[in-house]
């Protein structure tokens, strides 16, 4: 989790991953955008890359060597992250569903080439669906399901968002809607008892013209005001680097 949870689905999640309060805490000092990180976006995995430019994992606060930031180490981004790990289900190949609905699931795009394929061929009650759920932007009223199917073919291409509603109606009306009885539809298992605090960094090295992804998997509570002290000095730094352009509008305003 990486955003401070409004939703009741993100609610739920919060409860399932056993978090501290100091922990959640922290997802309120993140940054509006927290979706990069190391092997996320077009950031690359450790092992793809070595070098200055290269991205770290650390285990922990401790061993990881970026508790400083100087000339040579500026740290330009970040955001904490509240984890719990676990593992992807080894059952329906980690989709959540049962049996019946995996089928269906399987069946939306049909990448097997089963002659199964769907995703143009929604109904009257799927295109429901998707309109109660505000999904169907482009059209200005609530259109047919031969409107949408048109839509698809010509290049609409329903998101993972939409797959999951239609697949959920769709099952439901056939009567086989229903969770993998071993990790309750969630497609992942627990191994740990309790959630961790980690922080991403995106640091830089402006003399190499580099720059890394940084993650530290667990910070603890004890650690967090270096943690935060090290985030306030990166930020000063940034500002100071950039005051006399500020300096120099506030002169314009006659400030």
């Amino acid at each position: 989790m990486r955003t401070v949870p409004k939703e009741q689905h993100e609610l739920d999640d919060l409860a399932r991953l056993n978090a501290a309060e100091w922990q959640i805490a922290q997802l309120s000092r993140n940054p509006e955008y927290v979706f990069w990180g190391v092997g996320e976006d077009y950031m690359e995995m450790p092992d793809k890359h070595d070098g200055w430019s290269g991205s770290l994992i650390y285990p922990d606060w401790i061993s990881a060597d970026c508790r400083h930031v100087d000339e040579l180490n500026e740290v330009i981004n970040f955001y904490f992250a509240v984890e719990r790990d676990s593992v992807k289900c080894e059952y329906f190949d980690g989709t959540g569903h049962n049996p019946a609905t995996k089928v269906i699931s399987d069946s939306f795009y049909d990448f097997d080439n089963n002659g199964t394929r769907w995703c143009e061929k929604i109904t009257d009650d799927e295109v429901d669906a998707l309109w109660e759920h505000r999904r169907l932007h482009q059209f200005k009223t609530k259109p047919s399901a031969t409107e949408v199917n048109k839509a698809e073919i010509k290049g609409f291409v329903h998101d993972g968002i939409n797959r999951w509603i239609l697949i959920e109606t769709r099952a439901k009306r056939l009567g086989v809607y229903g969770h993998c009885e071993h990790c309750e539809g969630h497609g992942y298992i627990f191994t740990a008892t309790a959630a961790r605090l980690e922080l991403n960094l995106w640091k830089i090295h402006p003399r190499k013209g580099a720059a890394r992804g940084i993650r530290i998997e667990n910070i603890q509570e004890h650690e967090l005001p270096e943690v935060l002290a090290m985030l306030r000095e990166a930020a000063q730094r940034n500002a100071e680097r950039f005051s006399k352009l500020v300096d120099e509008s506030l002169e314009k305003l006659g400030g």
